[in-house]
């Protein structure tokens, strides 16, 4: 009890220690009666606390029961009570008023100690003064007099307004002050829908023309102007009393949750630029709404990524906008399981801080300790700010179909604004002029077109500018033999006394005879580790995140070696592309959770804003990237296009039919092809192990600053010899989106150009081989996207003979690239040629599960590739 010093305890007395108290067991003294009572308000108080504005304390949580001090002490502690009456009225201000504590579940004792103090530490009655009072009345007269205009205006326009919660307005701007006295340099900050044009003019201040101009049909075009208006992000700077503060708002679709690890991806990137004290200047600012907070996945995913080694950007502070309804559901049995939407963050060790929005110095205070909090912790906490929603889902729907006694409490009440002007006017020291000339400025800046003038920033402001490439131009990728060989010597290097695996140690010194020769050949692992060598060697960065990654799913990469006589699995570890010299770049690379759709948003946010990177993240299957769906949907195919973002991110999807069955065979070819347009991103499947060495290579020296999806092989494919390339692929050429194979000597009597892509491509070759097929030529089309049609065209106009065209593929009719890829095809065939497609039938399911049923149906695609038509 001593750690908490802000509570003087009453002494102990002999008279009342000599007596125990009958019935209570372990109640013995006046001290253990305090105890009791700290104990027990620490741990419950916020389930009685003042902080919902529709409902009193004490029927705010359904079917909470009652302080543990009045349920089972009270009765035989009256006595006791009586000489602490001081104790016991601090501890009910402390945490049962507008602000409560929600921290039981918290282990972390020092974490403890500095929150109890905080919450004990409080003066009664007013605690801020004039100046501040009057600047926050002005923030809540903004908020709803912003609010009440737009909706005058646009009476006939969606709005997400933040009526019922202005106090939000308050609580970011407290935010930005505490944040820059705290020496944080730049804010990262993700929110949904819910107030944000409201955030964008009184917060981050945009001009009130400009926001109007969202309203129209010619937005102003200083703004992104592709999506809708509260999808807006904004970049910039805010002056605070401490100074200038960085901000940056991200862009956000209306999967509400899913930038919750964005953010976090583009702190991470942030911190590691700025590199000293990093994750104290920048630091996340994450909204949620109560709903979405509780009900979707990513949210639970992104917290158990915060304090991983791969993943922690020193703490993120979270909000979550609590207008109790979430979207429509009125009755809490149909919107969660838990007593609180912030509840799961219990699971976490995360501090809650529950607080009325009616209340607004409450959310101020909340406001500073959440900051300092995070900087003096570096780990997350979470603020809940309880209001309530005046309006409808969308501003101009009726909410009484769904909530009606909500309703009728609203309607009754004064608004946030309303309350605390009155409750400033109660003061001595401001009176009605002070308070009307703070409501004449917030109107004059709405009429005023000045704040419109300075410049913006909508995209986000670590891009380094560079000229648009194109997406497959002809870049550098070849290097020397020499080079190479020297650093094959340096990743197959052991150190001292380290202890490999026994494959460690084939594998080195595979690595070393592959590197004597320049005419051996090169299988895919020793291809993918020099790229990424390569490029480290040049001062570029490579992070590789995923599943087993450091080994990589089929002990294909093995970039982490183990010792295998040390204690302890992670006390000793060699990562050979750490050490290939001085200069070279930082190599990170990191084993993840089990997760993929927080892992693969935190690796976008994080190549969006990192510079000089190649981020590579591996699915363990290629199959697995389905659960990360809504990130690929909402932010990688389309963040360009839609917000201006640009991302290198590189996207590697095992895949390959080997009668593994569903959920181990299929990266979805088609759904990615099909969302491909506008040259939005990269779809390729190399069939060597060269073509992958450039592939990764080209993607940051050509500057292609596009998502590059990457269907890379399984073990049948990164065994087969064929598929492994000469030392000459990595040192005289580059990628190339079309390579022609097939019988040597074919020349003008090819009647049959077969098109495919991966590892069916070999299949081919040996039907072509048994055969003596000369007739026909393979064609692998390496990038389906964008679609090398001139390329193909080239090949094509070789064979003056040609009256056939087959496309072949493995997967399923409907699963694999034929879909999209025919109507490219045709376009790049000569007149009248004859196109046709052979693939196994349309499927359900992505696969087969069996191994003989298989082996069948690829013999039955070989042979109908290879036979005439009806034959």
């Amino acid at each position: 009890m001593e750690r908490f010093r802000k509570i003087q305890m009453p002494r102990a007395d002999a008279r009342l220690n000599a007596h125990p108290v009958a019935g209570v067991p372990g109640i013995d003294s006046r001290q253990d009666v305090a105890a009791a009572l700290l104990g027990t308000y620490r741990r419950a108080g916020y389930l009685h606390a003042n902080v919902n504005p529709l409902r009193p304390a004490e029927a705010w949580h359904p079917g909470a029961s009652p302080l543990d001090f009045e349920h089972r002490l009270l009765p035989g502690l009256a006595q006791y009570l009586e000489d602490l009456p001081r104790l016991e009225e601090l501890l009910r201000r402390s945490y049962c008023g507008a602000l409560a504590l929600n921290v039981a579940h918290v282990r972390n004792h020092e974490q403890l100690a500095w929150l109890y103090e905080r919450m004990e530490g409080r003066p009664s009655g007013v605690s801020y003064g004039e100046g501040k009072r009057l600047a926050i009345y002005e923030a809540l007269f903004a908020a709803e007099s912003f609010e009440r205009e737009i909706a005058d205006r646009y009476p006939g326009h969606k709005r997400f307004g933040l009526e019922g919660c202005e106090a939000y307005i308050v609580f970011l701007q407290s935010v930005m002050e505490a944040a820059a006295a705290a020496n944080v340099r730049e804010v990262v900050m993700g929110m949904p829908h819910r107030g944000r044009v409201n955030v964008l003019y009184n917060v981050l201040r945009l001009g009130f023309r400009r926001i109007c101009s969202l309203y129209s049909d010619d937005p102003d075009p200083s703004l992104a102007t592709w999506d809708i208006k509260e999808h807006l992000g904004l970049g910039g700077r805010l002056s605070t009393a401490a100074g200038e503060i960085g901000f940056f708002l991200a862009h956000n679709p209306s999967h509400l949750e899913s930038v919750t690890p964005v953010i976090t991806g583009m702190t991470r990137a942030w911190q590691e630029r700025e590199r000293a004290n990093a994750r104290g200047s920048v630091m996340p600012i994450i909204v949620h709404g109560d709903a979405s907070f509780s009900g979707q996945g990513i949210v639970t995913e992104t917290f158990n990524l915060a304090r991983t080694r791969g993943y922690d950007v020193g703490g993120t502070v979270h909000v979550v906008l609590n207008n109790q309804i979430g979207s429509t559901v009125s009755n809490l049995l149909d919107a969660r399981s838990t007593l609180n939407c912030a509840d799961i963050a219990r699971a976490y060790d995360v501090p809650i801080l529950h607080v009325n929005a009616d209340v607004p110095e409450a959310v101020v205070f909340a406001a500073e300790t959440a900051v300092e909090f995070r900087q003096r912790f570096r780990s997350d906490i979470l603020v809940d700010i309880l209001g309530y929603r005046r309006r409808g889902h969308y501003g101009i729907d009726d909410p009484t179909l769904t909530q009606p006694a909500m309703q009728r409490a609203i309607r009754g009440k004064a608004t946030t604004a309303r309350l605390y002007r009155d409750s400033m006017l109660q003061s001595a020291t401001i009176g009605e002029e002070l308070v009307a000339d703070v409501e004449r400025s917030v109107l004059a800046r709405m009429s005023s077109p000045e704040s419109d003038d300075r410049p913006l920033s909508t995209v986000t402001p670590l891009q380094v500018p560079v000229a648009r490439s194109e997406v497959y131009a002809n870049s550098t990728t070849a290097v020397p033999f020499q080079q190479l060989k020297q650093l094959t010597a340096s990743m197959a290097s052991v150190p001292a006394g380290f202890a490999p695996h026994a494959n460690i140690v084939a594998l080195v010194d595979g690595w070393r005879a592959c590197a004597s020769e320049p005419t051996n050949q090169v299988d895919w692992r020793l291809a993918e580790n020099l790229a990424y060598a390569t490029l480290l060697s040049a001062s570029f960065n490579v992070r590789l995140t995923g599943l087993d990654i450091g080994r990589g799913s089929f002990f294909h990469r093995q970039c982490i070696w183990y010792d295998q006589q040390a204690a302890d699995d992670g006390e000793s570890l060699h990562v050979p592309l750490r050490h290939l010299g001085r200069e070279q770049g930082a190599f990170s690379v990191f084993d993840t959770p089990l997760s993929e759709e927080a892992v693969l948003g935190f690796e976008y946010g994080y190549s969006v804003m990192s510079a000089r990177s190649l981020v590579v993240w591996e699915a363990q299957f290629g199959d697995f990237v389905n659960n990360a769906q809504v990130i690929i949907d909402q932010f990688i195919s389309c963040g360009e296009v839609k917000w201006g973002y640009k991302s290198d991110l590189v996207m590697l999807l095992p895949h390959g039919y080997e009668g593994g069955g569903p959920d181990h065979s299929s990266a979805y070819l088609g759904r990615f092809l099909s969302l491909c347009a506008q040259q939005n991103m990269v779809v390729a499947v190399p069939s060597t192990s060269a073509q992958l060495f450039h592939l990764l290579r080209r993607q940051l020296i050509g500057r292609i600053d596009k998502p590059l999806v990457v269907f890379t092989p399984k073990p049948q494919l990164y065994g087969k010899g064929l598929s492994h390339s000469p030392w000459s692929d990595f040192t005289d050429s580059g990628f190339c989106p079309v390579i022609e194979t097939g019988p040597l000597g074919a020349g003008s009597a090819v009647e049959r150009i077969l098109l495919c892509s991966g590892k069916v491509a070999y299949d081919l070759t040996e039907g072509l081989e048994k055969r003596q097929d000369a007739r026909s030529r393979i064609v692998r089309i390496e990038q389906l996207y964008p679609f090398p049609a001139d390329a193909l065209r080239e090949v094509l106009a070789r064979h003056p003979s040609l009256s056939e065209v087959v496309w072949v593929q493995e997967e399923a009719r409907n699963h694999g690239a034929w879909p999209v890829v025919r109507d490219w095809l045709e376009a790049a065939l000569p007149p009248g040629m004859r196109l046709r497609c052979v693939s196994r039938p349309d499927s359900a399911p992505s696969a087969g599960c069996r191994r003989a049923a298989h082996l069948a149906e690829l013999q039955e695609i070989v042979r109908n590739a290879l036979d005439a038509p009806g034959a």
